[in-house]
């Protein structure tokens, strides 16, 4: 299990290694040189997703029929699984494939490694620090930052995640106050 200061280090070492210092982050980018080729492919169902070994080579599944940010959020997400060390399913242990999916059972809030590896992409996505300076242009002559839906929306487009998801995190971080 890891905690959040450990996925932040995490994050962080990988933003250094890849030099990224603004948004949106490549994250296509980043798990292609970490060594996670990604193949886009419509994919059954519910599944965004999927990290895909076999015989010590891994790659990204990713679903094509899904929006850009859904993309980038599973491609995070499974990059998170990777690099956090998460096993995956050993239905296939006699082939040595292993598939860690990402669909509605990520979503539920129970599985540790689902949990994880969602807050690895949203901190990947949507690095504190990115955020923070982002944050300053926006605030008043009180420094204390209350984003209009207009200004949520350019943050969200600028982070190529949802609305949903920006909002989330910047509640989360504690960057703005719950609407």
């Amino acid at each position: 299990m890891s905690t959040r200061r450990e996925i932040d280090e995490t994050v962080s070492g990988l933003l250094r290694k890849h030099q990224i210092f603004g948004a949106p982050v490549p994250v296509d980018r980043v798990a292609t040189e970490e060594g996670l080729p990604i193949i886009e492919h419509a994919l059954q169902g519910e599944v965004s997703g999927a990290l895909i070994s076999s015989n010590g080579v891994s790659a990204i599944a990713v679903n094509s029929a899904h929006h850009l940010n859904r993309r980038r959020f599973t491609i995070a997400h499974e990059l998170a699984h990777a690099k956090l060390g998460h096993k995956g399913d050993q239905d296939h242990i006699d082939w040595k494939f292993t598939v860690l999916r990402r669909d509605g059972k990520s979503s539920d809030a129970t599985d540790v490694q689902e949990i994880e590896a969602n807050t690895f992409a949203a901190t990947l996505l949507m690095p504190r620090e990115f955020l923070i300076k982002d944050l300053k242009l926006q605030a008043g002559s009180n420094g204390e930052v209350e984003l209009s839906n207009d200004q949520l929306a350019a943050l969200a487009r600028k982070y190529q995640v949802s609305e949903t998801a920006m909002n989330f995190r910047l509640n989360n971080l504690g960057l703005i106050s719950p609407i």
